[in-house]
């Protein structure tokens, strides 16, 4: 990613996609309204895209919304963005006012997903967890938080 009319290009991972934008995570996000130049890849899909920082977490990264994308650019975000997350429930037949066949029972189920959020059953014990990782460090991650959530229950 660079900041248009910039010659200093970062390199960051994002965390987040959508057709409409992307969450980057950087230590050193780009000023809230900056105009990005991006090249996103992943799982064989390259897209190019011009994008806006709508919202910055010092430290942490920053969500940047898609303003200027070629249409080629645009289906390819689309199958990259179909690669990588799961079927939707909410089917399109739904939207029309149609019923939703029953699932056969040869269908599997999805397989868990290590990101969602385990129920908190004691949230006292999570912020000791929590402050306790914070005594000797500044920044946490996604995964070292969902790690402290499930060995704090």
């Amino acid at each position: 990613m660079q900041e248009i009319g910039s010659t200093v290009a970062a390199w960051a991972t994002f965390a987040d996609i959508s057709m409409h934008g992307c969450y980057v995570e950087t230590a050193a996000p780009f000023r809230m309204g900056a105009v990005l130049g991006l090249k996103l890849e992943a799982n064989g899909f390259r897209v190019e895209a011009a994008g806006e920082v709508r919202v910055v977490y010092p430290g942490l990264g920053m969500g940047i919304s898609f303003s200027n994308i070629a249409d080629k650019d645009r289906e390819r975000l689309r199958e990259l963005v179909r690669s990588i997350s799961p079927p939707s429930v909410i089917l399109p037949a739904l939207t029309q006012g149609s019923r939703v066949a029953p699932r056969s029972p040869s269908s599997a189920p999805a397989p868990p997903r290590s990101d969602v959020l385990p129920a908190v059953a004691n949230p006292g014990a999570t912020l000791q967890a929590i402050l306790k990782f914070f005594e000797d460090r500044h920044v946490m991650g996604r995964e070292e938080f969902l790690r402290i959530l499930r060995m704090s229950q």
